[in-house]
């Protein structure tokens, strides 16, 4: 048995990948290698080149070899560490496959496709939404596993419509078809119109007849996943972008007990209100407005645009009355839709976004919508192309015709298949008449990249279905098969990644070796400099005059909002009031500002930015009268906006930190050692051989001197 995943799983996020040109993989077997490590590991000069060039940007300076020699310093120490990693089996721990494994299959739904296709698909998404079209349409209802009879019945209905309209395309009596005969409820009163809508909104085959067919036009009837459509394009226009509006609804009806008239009368009271400007709009949205998605922001709401609305003409009408205003600020008159009385006042319009700001979006919704299969089944027709798909329609056509009843009814087994095959031929110079038994289940079906499967193969699969087809036999085993041979091609495509994209192979590579340096260096480096207070102690006492104070004061400054607290808070603190307390104490927000606060620390000279007015800290460290003080109390004054209270309680003349005051930047110069450490012992424990002539050639190539 074989494992296949489904071909969409590989479609449903991104990863955000390099930039550069997928291509198929032609590996140079003669590529030069540059340095080899422990006469195993070798790094090739397309390695190297890629790295280099991407890590040190070649287009924003020149090269110089001295560049080139500092990277392969730095690329060999890295490649040393990975050996070193391999050699204590990081690679095969559990963690790490587990690890590696999920980074590799999100990292494989990118590639998973064919990226033209989905190029072109993000485009022709792009193009359509610079428009909006107007679309009506007439749908007979008939889901995709529908009988073959109720799928011929909806058909002969859809076509008997299509035939009538040819004879009157009408907008009228187009809208009378929609009323009497279309199954959708949603725009059926309406006269089938769905208003405007643009790309991305509906589904890929209707989008498709909405943008091929003319205006005034109707298409021939198209298939959805929802049943048999009609489509009438009404118009055409520009996509206007996204609006931003203010909104004041007055319901009538739902839960309201307001008439339309009582409702058109206060609205317009309103109006006139902020026509007069005895009110604001934002004032009158939170007094009066109905709306309680917005009206306690005053009536805004998020950006808006037509044809998010699609399908519900009420609601595009409601919105079209704000584009219809002419300048940001100006308000419609009252208007009336379904859910009662409104005003809009137009705040801004935003254009649709450029290319380059949408393409990522675009991108994702292509994947993520109808479009991905597209790009799949295109994937797959190349796959098969390549890797030499072939189908063997006499085992296929006999198939289909062993199979009767018991598979149509969800019974079938396996072994109600025939269990030989038998081929009559005539021997071309007796005529006498030749039969030859094959073994039916053992014959090949189809062979795939160089791999025989067979009619057993694929009959398994057809073993299990409970449920009563209600297509043909024919079409029922064709999907089948399309769909096995479908995952075979997308796994098939996934396991050779490597091979068929320098891109793929890159990025993973990179990832690969990045985990495994990681996790050793966790072990050697960073686990060790955290854990080991012996060696970290140590490396402090050698290292001790690396670490100093300059000149400090310990202190509290009581920043006050005028003269009067300050007086006050002179007395507090000189009683030992905690400074929580006195912030308790003389903080309000009657004036929309904090009154009071506070700093206590040990601070030099150059922390100024841990003062709100510098020139507090300016002051303490040029007053001489505070170098003496010890939990004295001074009254700075106003220095900048505030009324300064300031505490001395000792001053700390420069001299050596101690361990717990600077353990941060110890740790992490111990880390460097341990690292140098153990990049000595990685250079005495691997060889590496450098080919200078390599590295000489590739010099010369980006003209480095």
């Amino acid at each position: 048995m074989r494992t296949i995943k489904s071909a969409l799983l590989f479609l449903v996020c991104l990863v955000v990948i390099s930039s550069t040109k997928a291509q198929t993989q032609d590996k140079n077997v003669a590529e030069p290698v540059v340095f080899t490590i422990n006469g195993k590991q070798k790094v090739y000069l397309g390695e190297f080149e890629h790295q280099f060039s991407k890590n040190l940007n070649l287009n924003e300076k020149k090269v110089t070899a001295k560049d080139i020699d500092d990277y392969l310093k730095l690329y060999v120490k890295f490649k040393l560490k990975i050996q070193d990693a391999v050699d204590a089996g990081k690679d095969t721990a559990p963690s790490y496959k587990q690890e590696l494994a999920m980074y590799r299959e999100q990292l494989a739904r990118n590639y998973l496709y064919d990226r033209s296709v989905t190029q072109g698909l993000i485009d022709e998404a792009y193009t359509r939404m610079q428009s909006e079209v107007k679309v009506s349409h007439i749908l007979i209802m008939c889901s995709r596993d529908a009988s073959e009879a109720d799928v011929a019945k909806a058909n002969k209905r859809i076509n008997e419509i299509y035939n009538a309209l040819k004879r009157n395309p009408s907008p009228e009596n187009f809208a009378d078809f929609a009323k009497t005969d279309s199954d959708d409820p949603g725009t059926k009163n309406a006269g089938g119109s769905l208003g405007y809508m643009t790309a991305m909104q509906v589904v890929y085959e209707f989008e498709n007849q909405a943008y091929k067919t003319l205006v005034g036009q109707i298409s021939e009837p198209f298939r959805t996943d929802f049943g048999f459509h009609i489509v009438r394009i009404e118009d055409i226009r520009k996509n206007r972008g996204d609006i931003k509006v203010k909104h004041i609804l007055i319901r009538v009806g739902q839960n309201s007990d307001n008439t339309s008239e009582a409702a058109k009368q206060k609205i317009e009271e309103i109006l006139v209100k902020i026509k007069n400007k005895t009110a604001t709009f934002e004032e009158m949205a939170k007094t009066y407005s109905e709306d309680f998605n917005s009206r306690y922001n005053g009536g805004d709401l998020d950006w808006v645009n037509t044809t998010q609305f699609v399908g519900d003409v009420d609601r595009q009408g409601w919105i079209e009355k704000a584009y219809e205003l002419n300048n940001p600020g100006d308000i419609t008159e009252a208007f009336r839709t379904g859910f009662g009385w409104h005003l809009l006042q137009k705040i801004a319009v935003r254009p649709v976004g450029s290319y380059e700001q949408m393409k990522v979006t675009l991108k994702n919704q292509v994947q993520q919508n109808q479009r991905s299969q597209i790009s799949v089944d295109a994937l797959v027709k190349k796959v098969k192309k390549e890797e030499n798909y072939k189908l063997n329609e006499v085992a296929m056509n006999f198939l289909i015709q062993s199979l009767d009843s018991n598979y149509v009814n969800g019974n079938f087994k396996i072994e109600m298949l025939p269990s030989k095959f038998v081929v009559s031929t005539v021997n071309d110079k007796t005529k006498k008449k030749q039969t030859t038994e094959f073994d039916f289940l053992k014959m090949e079906l189809f062979n795939f990249a160089n791999e025989s499967y067979t009619v057993e193969d694929f009959a398994i699969r057809l073993v299990g279905g409970k449920k009563k087809i209600a297509s043909t036999i024919k079409e029922s085993v064709d999907l089948k098969l399309n769909t096995w041979v479908s995952d075979l091609c997308v796994n098939y495509q996934n396991n050779h990644l490597e091979e068929k994209s320098v891109e793929f192979r890159d990025i993973y590579q990179e990832y690969r070796e990045g985990i495994l340096m990681f996790n050793r260096m966790q072990e050697k480096v960073w686990d060790r400099a955290n854990n080991d207070s012996i060696g970290l102690v140590n490396y402090f006492a050698k290292h001790s005059k690396e670490y100093t104070w300059g000149d400090r004061f310990h202190v509290e400054a009581y920043y006050c909002v005028d003269e009067k607290m300050m007086k006050q808070v002179i007395k507090q603190v000189n009683k030992g009031i905690a400074p929580d307390s006195l912030k308790r104490m003389h903080t309000t927000n009657g004036r929309g500002r904090l009154d009071f606060d506070y700093r206590i620390g040990k601070y030099q000279s150059s922390d100024t930015f841990l003062f709100p007015q510098k020139k507090v800290l300016y002051n303490i460290f040029n007053t001489p009268e505070y170098r003496t003080a010890k939990n004295k109390v001074f009254k700075m004054g106003l220095v900048g906006n505030d009324y300064v209270v300031l505490k001395v309680r000792e001053f700390l003349p420069a001299g050596l930190k101690v361990l717990d005051e600077t353990r941060g930047p110890v740790a992490s110069k111990y880390q460097e050692e341990l690292e140098l450490l153990w990049l000595g012992e990685l250079e005495s424990k691997y060889p590496v051989e450098v080919n200078n002539a390599a590295l000489e050639a590739f010099k010369l190539k980006l003209g480095a001197k």
